[in-house]
């Protein structure tokens, strides 16, 4: 077995399991023990298997029963999360991280992989024709008004696609063995609704329905091997939201140094205290400039070696094949863990959380008037010959954004893009 290993042996794979923490040698018998990630010069070439093409065919019992899925794993079969506050550099360190180790780098997710379709159209453009209270928001509108009726929206929009990110990064890593470096993660979103709401621009009754759905989902994940948090004070954070130029993040009165001491507390009393038991968190003191290099280092230094009996890494523990299988089927087709985040009781709800029927009505029936957003991609008689046949069948699903940009980076194998 290996890094994401299982305890015992399951019959119906024919080429068998390796032992906890190993991979494969050249001929897949012999096997060689790692615990420490290694940079791409250091780590020996080991042949393995193809990765399994989760975004053609299903990861499933079926498709899988065959399929050598462990001996994929190696030392660097790891998800690394980079967080901090904005402005601090985590663009970059996730970068370097990524191309020192092989992984692949997801970016944050937008509010335009939500808006714009896979032709081009921004929804949002609808919004001049639309009531105040029904427009399409997004992060720049929260920047620009915090104190709108809208913010739980925005928030639950960021909620949303954080959450559907890290199941792509999970399906990933155990479809293809290849490690994940993620830019902050669903797992630290609390931190900011807190701060949002000591501001008020989030009721208790938004914050306790977003608490709600972190209890109902988050055991069903897997939780990362490592956490960088870099940190910084209010007034280097200001200095740098300053520096980055974006004119938005400059005048909004959101970012003060009462909000961002907030956000760091919370941050760190709410989301990475809960997670210190089960992940390695490192951090580091970002006020002045750090040569990334260090921060590689320690990563190399780190033993992220899964046990059996430890709490820390066990999320990433399998009884048994069967087990990361089910595993893998509920992060790539989603629909359960989409359906435990609505599982939210009538009492606790927020009412800004929510449109009306009638917004969701108009809203359709304007969307029923544009071309390019009344058929599925590739289904449009008008902008393909031959609609009813497939370029591809695309199964990394999504719900939340139209034009999701996790798997741009992916140098690993060339995947299609998502439709």
């Amino acid at each position: 077995m290996t890094s994401i290993f299982c305890i015992t042996f399951i019959k119906g794979n024919s080429i068998g399991y390796l032992t906890r923490l190993c991979k494969a040698s050249k001929n897949f018998n012999s096997v060689t023990q790692v615990a420490f990630m290694k940079t791409l010069p250091t780590r020996s070439q080991t042949p393995k298997p193809d990765p399994f093409p989760y975004w053609k065919k299903q990861c499933n019992e079926i498709n899988m029963t065959f399929d050598p899925t462990t001996l994929r794993f190696d030392e660097n079969s790891k998800l690394i999360v980079v967080d901090g506050p904005p402005a601090v550099g985590k663009s970059k360190l996730c970068e370097q991280i990524a191309k020192e180790f092989g992984l692949l780098y997801m970016p944050p997710p937008v509010f335009d992989e939500m808006y714009i379709n896979y032709y081009g159209f921004d929804v949002r453009s609808l919004n001049p024709k639309l009531k105040d209270e029904w427009r399409m928001r997004d992060l720049t509108d929260f920047l620009r008004d915090p104190d709108h009726q809208g913010t739980a929206r925005i928030q639950y929009g960021i909620f949303t696609m954080r959450i559907e990110q890290y199941m792509n990064a999970l399906v990933h890593i155990l479809a293809t063995g290849q490690g994940v470096v993620l830019n902050r993660s669903i797992f630290t979103e609390a931190g900011y609704m807190h701060a949002m709401y000591n501001s008020g621009y989030l009721s208790k009754k938004a914050v306790n329905e977003f608490d709600m759905m972190r209890t109902n989902t988050f055991h069903l994940l897997l939780r990362p091997h490592l956490i960088i948090y870099l940190d910084a004070t209010p007034e280097t954070v200001l200095k740098r939201i300053k520096k980055r130029g974006n004119i938005d993040e400059i005048n909004s009165k959101v970012f003060t140094k009462k909000f961002l001491s907030d956000l760091s507390t919370t941050t760190k009393e709410k989301c990475l205290s809960w997670l210190s038991p089960h992940t390695e968190i490192l951090i580091y003191d970002w006020n002045k400039e750090w040569n990334n290099v260090d921060v590689i280092n320690d990563i190399e230094n780190l033993n992220l070696e899964e046990e059996i009996k430890q709490e820390k890494f066990s999320d990433w523990v399998f009884v048994d094949t069967n087990e990361l299988i089910d595993s893998l089927r509920m992060y790539h087709t989603k629909h359960h863990i989409y359906a435990c985040v609505e599982q939210t009781p009538i009492t606790e709800i927020a009412p800004e959380l929510y449109v009306t029927a009638d917004a969701r009505d108009t809203i359709n029936k304007m969307l029923n008037e544009i071309e390019s957003e009344k058929y599925a991609p590739y289904c449009n008689p008008k902008l393909h010959k031959v609609p009813w046949i497939m370029k591809n069948n695309n199964f990394i699903f999504s719900f939340y954004r139209r034009t999701p940009r996790d798997f741009i980076n992916c140098d690993l194998f060339k995947l299609p893009l998502p439709c």
